[in-house]
């Protein structure tokens, strides 16, 4: 592996893109369009709809609790479609991001001081572990559910189908349809679980790129300090003053990233934390009223989904407090008073750290991701109730 931050870098978003192209939708291309695995994703996603309603509308008939059951994973193809449209739509963004942050690292990691390298390689190796993580978490997820449900309906004989939905014109209770219903359920599985892994790795990406800034200004704050110490020359006295400018620049360059990363995924985060809710609570519903055994396994893909993007919102929100604290960090009685009337204006700044709004009214953080959690608690435990009655 190279020690350059740069490569480490672009090895990683390499990855990401290979992902992203499996899918149809490397919107880090500024010349994105839309290609034939683009159209055969919209079209599963189409077909899922489409077969969803028409099994319900077979099956609704003295059995009501199967519209709910049915239900359960219509959240998780929701997310792809807000995925797919936040992508689509803000590909000049993204991709004019992707640059910025490509600049980063080639500029930095040319600094003579070697933390600069060190931070920016740190970055680079959290990174790679989130990605991996996350990416696990889906394989396991989306593996599961198909192995479960295959073995079961192996070893018992019984049919357990790993989604809801049924082909039309094809019979469930056959052989040959049972296993033909299952194949396309094992195709929509594990490219729905990729594509949503295609629209996670962006926001990753890109919201653990708080890292590098506010590692990169504490380094710059360090330097400052080491010039305010001795500014009993001319010349001295600027290049601290250079050195103030550079730090406000740097600052400015977050508060517009962090402003671009709300706009593109405020709505999206709104959407996988409300859905993966919902999802919970009706996927507790169908395994205490049905046989889904694939539920258990999409249960555990569900919780860490909705904790995810309010996990990359806490290190955001930990990264601009960062960025507050380095201010205060600043030698203020070191610098001379142009220079101070200066600093406190960056803290006067400073004050309001960046956040992603959730509904876009409260901060997406790990906080709010708990009071979510309590509220699917309440209504399990009165659907508990109501099931025992």
């Amino acid at each position: 592996m190279s020690t350059r931050a740069s490569d480490n870098f672009n090895e990683i978003m390499r990855f990401v893109r290979f992902i992203t192209n499996c899918v149809g939708f490397d919107v880090y291309d500024p010349n994105f369009h839309f290609s034939a695995v683009t159209i055969t994703v919209v079209a599963l996603i189409s077909m899922y709809f489409i077969f969803t309603i028409l099994t319900i509308a077979k099956e609704f008939h003295g059995n009501w609790m199967f519209m709910i059951q049915a239900s359960a994973m219509s959240g998780s193809v929701v997310q792809a479609c807000a995925k797919i449209y936040m992508g689509v739509s803000s590909v000049e963004t993204v991709s004019k991001l992707y640059v910025q942050l490509n600049q980063n690292y080639t500029h930095f990691e040319k600094e003579e001081d070697a933390r600069y390298s060190m931070a920016l390689l740190r970055s680079c190796h959290k990174l790679r572990r989130f990605l991996v993580l996350v990416g696990i978490s889906y394989m396991v997820g989306a593996l599961g559910m198909i192995i479960v449900a295959v073995l079961a309906s192996i070893l018992t004989g019984k049919l357990y189908l790993i989604m809801h939905f049924h082909l039309p014109g094809i019979d469930v209770n056959t052989e040959w349809g049972a296993w033909a219903t299952q194949a396309l359920h094992c195709v929509c599985i594990i490219l729905g679980g990729l594509g949503l892994y295609t629209g996670d790795m962006i926001i990753i990406v890109y919201l653990m790129q708080s890292f590098v800034y506010a590692d990169i200004l504490q380094l710059k704050v360090d330097h400052l300090n080491a010039l305010s110490e001795n500014q009993d020359s001319t010349e001295k006295q600027l290049e601290a003053s250079a050195q103030l400018i550079n730090i406000a620049k740097w600052h400015q360059t977050y508060t517009r990233f962090i402003d671009q990363c709300n706009d593109m995924f405020s709505v999206l985060v709104s959407v996988q934390v409300t859905t993966s809710a919902v999802c919970i609570v009706i996927t507790i519903f169908s395994l205490l009223t049905s046989d889904w055994i694939g539920g258990y396994c999409y249960f555990c893909v569900l919780v860490p989904n909705m904790y995810l993007y309010c996990i990359l919102g806490t290190i955001l929100e930990n990264c601009s407090e960062k960025f507050m604290y380095e201010m205060y960090n600043i030698s203020f009685y070191n610098l001379n008073p142009s220079q101070q009337r200066f600093v406190l204006f960056m803290l006067a700044k400073s004050q309001q750290p960046g956040a992603i709004l959730l509904l876009g009214v409260m901060p997406l953080s790990v906080s709010s991701a708990l009071q979510v959690t309590k509220s699917i608690y309440s209504i399990t435990m009165m659907m508990a109730r109501f099931l025992q009655k």
